[in-house]
């Protein structure tokens, strides 16, 4: 089974799969790369693994000391729904929605839990000064108790520099550093870069690779000239089993670059607007991190010919628009809970020969730090019959609910865009749309500040900064699905 974890393989590995790990972790642990003893050590394991793996008759003879249990763990179950049945053959292109629903099979023990390597990249510039620094520094005690003893915890804080404020640390030892989170103030200017980039090398000190990495970003501010950078960072990390959630507090930090940074790196931004909501999510998003059944769950998609994937957004447990690509990282599986993506496929106008269409296939990877066979992996083939009549197919709720609120977002942005582009009255008509249906779903808060909004544009001909947080991220949070929802649906496990 070692032989398998060592290259990060699943137990059904192909021929060129196995060749492409040993070159990809020959690229990091070759003694030319890394000369340090303990690398040089894991790269001679890593070869034989490979010896051995690579040649048929060898791997035959090692996966028969493998008891069968461990070659075909069924843990986790996929769901497909649809909102058609069929696809229908009509005069013009059409959107196709598909949601996939992974969730765990009767796992309830969280004995079974990976530790988690914390890492907390904590902006201290100037304008973090007053009660967002203080509410952090009183209440890091408190954060610690949500952690198990075998967790890893550390604090990186930067301003134009980062230093590492309390290396990685077991919960029980932290009251060692407990001085140095009380002494932190707040200086400088914000450089984000600075912080992450330190956090990263934190958790790739570690070296471990059956435990759950995770770095959460806390800034208020706008970082300059290291954009870039950062995405770049964020997007080797993930390659390295590190995720990321970031928190921006107030209402002058950069949404859209928070937002790129969690699309990269399978995580998700928090909009706070006060000390106790900033903590509070921090509580939420330690919590998580501490039932991560399973790290970086990965779709690898090969669309139909006539398939083309338009987007894809994460809605639970946390909510994010993904990157669209062959491959598309979903974050985390926890315990007890659904991870549930949304697509949306554009179909252009079919041929009427056509009887059925290829809607996409490939796999869905999991890392399972406590499977004696980390890696496995679940194949789908996803293929729908062509009709030559339009019926109506009323699609399952739970894809109802998900286009409804995807819309509900989509229009939002789109009035954040066309304001932009100096559209002020189609920019108010779709705030007053989205308002209206928000009315007649209830939710009165959200659509008084979307009105509250519109009004202020018509005005000053932009939004104001924490209103359009507010819009951003209030419409965002509608499209959280709840757990307990069920439908029939296509099962792919």
């Amino acid at each position: 089974m070692e032989f398998y974890n060592l290259l990060e393989l699943p137990f059904d590995a192909t021929q060129d799969e196995i060749r492409k790990a040993y070159f990809d972790a020959a690229k990091i642990y070759h003694p030319d790369v890394n000369q340090s003893s303990e690398v040089q050590e894991k790269f001679l394991n890593i070869q034989k693994a490979y010896e051995s793996l690579i040649d048929t008759q060898k791997r035959k003879i090692y996966d028969s000391g493998i008891p069968d249990q461990y070659k075909n763990q069924k843990q986790i179950q996929v769901n497909a729904f649809y909102s058609r049945t069929n696809i229908p053959l009509i005069e013009d292109d059409q959107l196709f929605y598909l949601l996939l629903d992974i969730f765990p099979i009767n796992q309830k023990n969280p004995d079974i839990l990976p530790p988690i390597n914390l890492c907390i990249v904590l902006d201290k510039s100037t304008s973090m000064q007053g009660i967002f620094l203080d509410k952090i520094k009183s209440e890091t005690v408190n954060l610690l108790k949500l952690l198990r003893e075998d967790d890893t915890f550390s604090v990186v804080a930067f301003s134009d520099f980062a230093e590492v404020l309390i290396p990685p640390t077991k919960v029980s030892n932290y009251s060692a550093f407990s001085t140095r989170i009380l002494s932190l103030y707040a200086s400088g200017a914000t450089e984000i870069f600075q912080g992450l980039k330190t956090g990263v090398e934190v958790l790739r000190s570690l070296k471990t690779t059956n435990q759950v990495n995770q770095i959460i970003l806390l800034t208020d501010g706008h970082t300059y000239g290291d954009e870039e950078k950062c995405i770049e960072l964020m997007r080797q990390a993930v390659e390295d089993g590190i995720s990321f959630h970031a928190i921006g507090i107030g209402d002058e930090w950069n949404d859209q670059f928070l937002d790129d940074l969690s699309k990269v790196s399978n995580g998700e931004t928090s909009f706070v607007s006060s000390a106790q909501e900033m903590y509070d999510t921090l509580v939420q998003k330690i919590k998580s991190s501490g039932i991560a059944l399973a790290k970086s769950v990965k779709l690898n998609l090969e669309l139909g010919p006539l398939v083309e994937l338009q987007y894809s957004f994460r809605m639970s447990p946390d909510l994010s628009p993904l990157e669209t690509g062959k491959q598309i990282q979903l974050g985390n599986l926890l315990l007890g809970k659904h991870l549930r993506v949304l697509l949306e496929l554009r179909i252009p106008k079919l041929d009427p020969d056509i009887n059925e269409l290829k809607i996409m296939q490939g796999s869905i990877k999991f890392d399972i730090p406590s499977n004696p066979i980390n890696v496995t992996r679940l194949f789908f083939d996803l293929r729908k019959p062509v009709t030559r009549s339009f019926e109506k197919d009323p699609p399952p709720t739970i894809i109802v609910n998900a286009m409804s609120s995807l819309t509900l977002y989509r229009i939002q942005e789109k009035a954040r865009k066309e304001a932009k582009e100096g559209n002020i009255v189609g920019a108010t008509r779709h705030l007053h749309n989205v308002a209206t249906h928000l009315l007649a779903q209830g939710d009165r808060k959200l659509a008084h500040t979307i009105l509250e909004e519109a009004e202020n544009l018509k005005v000053n001909k932009s939004f104001s900064d924490l209103g359009e947080k507010k819009m951003k991220y209030g419409t965002r949070s509608l499209m959280l699905l709840p757990d307990s929802e069920r439908e029939e649906n296509d099962n792919l496990s």
